[in-house]
């Protein structure tokens, strides 16, 4: 069986070139990413709006060192999209130019619908504002699911309904047992929480359809920075959502996983990030992570605007820092560093996994250990993660021979306990338990077992999505977060989103007039405008 991975062609280093685009007209031009005062910046002119300039990493040295986990994925084919050729990779445009998509569908997005029961400042897609809904009938969404079930040479085991507010979906439930039964692995929802939080119900059939994590969006502990991000008080809201998960968790035996998922803007909630991460620890028998999410800038908007508001992936490593006492930069991993476990797995198991080849400046996490004292072990801490990484590439790409497996398999346990420093580990940790959790993390039984360890484990990590000003084609082509359309296409999130913005020319073409939608669903439409009303007690 070949690998699911393969040496990265990213140039590597301090300065380079790549391709980006001009924020002003869309055109791709030249970009230099260079080094300066310890940061990274990222400089290109356009020849009609001039010149560019903004913070890439506030961090030289985390940037670099992030380069060495690079991999490339073995590409990705769509057997359902009818505009490739046979066996042809999927590919995207930008500016007219084609580009091949280079990993496999770590988690795909599926938009429900574009409208919200909320107008939120920073959002990427608002029935309102845009004039028109976007809504895919049940039986477009079951075409999608199938078409990413289908993906070679690795299938799409993750799926997260997004919108939008996909909660206000009319057929949600039938959609999330759809999808199990089309063996999902895991089926997210990201959501704001209103309807979760006002219908206990609702969680409960979905959870009961099959649904394994809420994505909830969660931009601080106090109301006045939901009153600047949201335009209304919203932490009473998030409150209930947790509340309904535990409720549902003691009247049948469990729940839906939360993670949290703050956008972060400069000025606004960066100051709480360290109670965000506390909160998730006081709240860990339903919550498992936080996703921080450094806000994208989409739109029109200034230079000025993008220099006061910006936040990058080292800014959000600093602040967590500083504020939790719990981590230093060298605690702090890129996603492919685990593609080593993916592609060792699949050729143990002669099977393609879907195998986490971002591109090594896309995202930053860490696994935290929080034991019964409150003292907070970051992974780092007692497991050598690049030695790990590197040491199980090396077997992985000795094991095409299929005769060396069971050797192999033994010399990932010696690998492992090379790895390991049991003097390090938090209270109550030996190399047996942490072993068990690692493997529970992958598993059904996870929350099971965790809770049979006399410590917390929360996943805390970053994406920083992109948008025309620190655009990277290089980041697009190695995106594993996919989008899927009606039309069975697969696009990046980051050209989906910023840049070429695929979202409106999609949106456009699979809707209705906002005006002929309200004329069809009376009801809907009319329950939709009363829950825009923000009330009293909700608003500044």
């Amino acid at each position: 069986m070949s690998s699911t991975t393969q040496p990265s062609a990213l140039k590597k280093g301090l300065p380079k070139k790549t391709e980006s685009l001009c924020p002003e007209c869309g055109k791709i031009i030249e970009a230099n990413i260079y080094e300066k005062d310890g940061k990274v910046f990222m400089d290109k002119d356009c020849p009609e709006h001039g010149h560019f300039s903004d913070i890439y990493w506030s961090d030289a040295k985390a940037y670099l060192r992030a380069e060495h986990f690079a991999y490339d994925g073995v590409g990705l084919r769509n057997p359902h999209d009818k505009s490739l050729a046979a066996g042809e990779n999927v590919n995207f445009l930008v500016d007219g130019k084609k580009y091949d998509l280079l990993s496999c569908t770590a988690l795909a997005l599926v938009d429900l619908t574009n409208r919200c029961n909320m107008n939120c400042p920073i959002c990427f897609a608002n029935a309102n504002q845009a004039g028109y809904v976007y809504e895919p009938s049940y039986d477009e969404v079951v075409a999608m699911m199938e078409a990413l079930r289908a993906e070679e040479p690795i299938k799409c085991t993750a799926i997260q309904f997004s919108g939008g507010e996909p909660t206000v979906h009319p057929r949600l439930v039938d959609i999330i047992r759809k999808s199990k039964e089309l063996k999902f692995a895991q089926v997210q929802v990201a959501t704001n929480g209103i309807v979760f939080a006002k219908d206990y119900e609702k969680l409960k059939a979905c959870k009961e359809a099959g649904l394994n994590t809420i994505y909830l969006s969660f931009d601080g502990v106090s109301d006045d920075v939901y009153l600047q991000a949201r335009d209304r008080k919203m932490f009473d809201i998030k409150l209930k959502v947790i509340e309904n998960c535990r409720r549902l968790k003691a009247e049948i035996g469990h729940s839906p996983s939360i993670v949290l998922v703050p956008t972060l803007v400069r000025g606004v909630n960066d100051h709480q990030v360290g109670d965000i991460t506390k909160f998730a620890f006081d709240h860990a028998d339903v919550i498992r992570g936080i996703n921080f999410q450094p806000v994208a800038f989409t739109g029109r908007i200034t230079r000025e605007e993008v220099s006061k508001g910006r936040i990058t992936l080292t800014d959000l490593v600093d602040r967590f820092g500083q504020q939790t006492g719990y981590t230093v930069p060298e605690d702090w991993y890129p996603v492919p560093v685990v593609a080593p476990i993916s592609n060792f797995a699949s050729e143990f198991l002669s099977q393609n996994k879907v195998t986490f080849t971002a591109h090594p400046h896309c995202g930053l996490a860490t696994y935290l250990f929080q034991s019964e004292d409150g003292k907070v072990t970051p992974l780092p801490r007692f497991v050598d993660i690049k030695m790990f990484s590197d040491g199980l590439s090396s077997i992985a790409m000795k094991m095409e021979d299929s005769r060396f497996k069971k050797i192999r398999a033994i010399s990932v346990l010696r690998l492992l306990n090379k790895c390991v420093d049991s003097t390090k580990m938090p209270p109550g940790m030996t190399k047996k338990k942490f072993i068990d959790a690692i493997t529970s993390i992958m598993g059904s039984k996870s929350k099971k077992t965790l809770a049979n360890f006399s410590w917390k484990m929360m996943y805390i990590g970053a994406m920083h999505f992109q948008d025309s000003f620190n655009y990277d084609i290089s980041r697009v082509e190695r995106c594993a977060i996919h989008y899927i359309t009606p039309d069975l296409k697969v696009i990046p999130f980051c050209a989906y989103n910023g840049g070429p913005e695929y979202r409106a020319e999609v949106e456009s073409r699979f809707s209705i007039p906002l005006a002929e939608w309200k004329q069809r669903n009376k009801e809907e439409a009319k329950a939709l405008e009363e829950a825009l009303v923000v009330p009293e007690d909700q608003r500044a």
